[in-house]
C-alpha cells in the first residue's frame, strides 16, 4: 500500500500535469531536513519544501468571467 507521502507526491504530480501552476515546481529528490532519507522536494512560491514537511493540500477552483458555472444552457 502506498504511503501518505507517495500519495501526496502523486497528487502533486497530477496537479502539475493537468493544470498551469506557476507557483508550484517539482525539484527532485534530495535528503530531508534530518539528513536521513531521500524525499521529493517542491518549490512553492520562493520556498523549497521537502514533501515530508507538507501537512495538507488544499485546492481552490477559479473561474474566469466567461467560465462561470450556470444552471442554464
Amino acid at each position: 500500500m502506498p504511503s501518505r507521502y507517495e500519495l501526496l507526491h502523486w497528487r502533486l504530480q497530477a496537479i502539475l500535469r493537468d493544470y498551469d501552476m506557476p507557483g508550484l515546481e517539482y525539484i527532485g529528490k534530495r535528503m530531508n531536513h534530518d539528513g536521513d532519507s531521500l524525499v521529493h522536494w517542491y518549490r512553492i512560491g520562493k520556498a523549497e519544501i521537502p514533501l515530508d514537511m507538507i501537512t495538507e493540500l488544499e485546492t481552490e477552483e477559479h473561474y474566469d468571467e466567461d467560465e462561470k458555472e450556470s444552471d442554464t444552457f
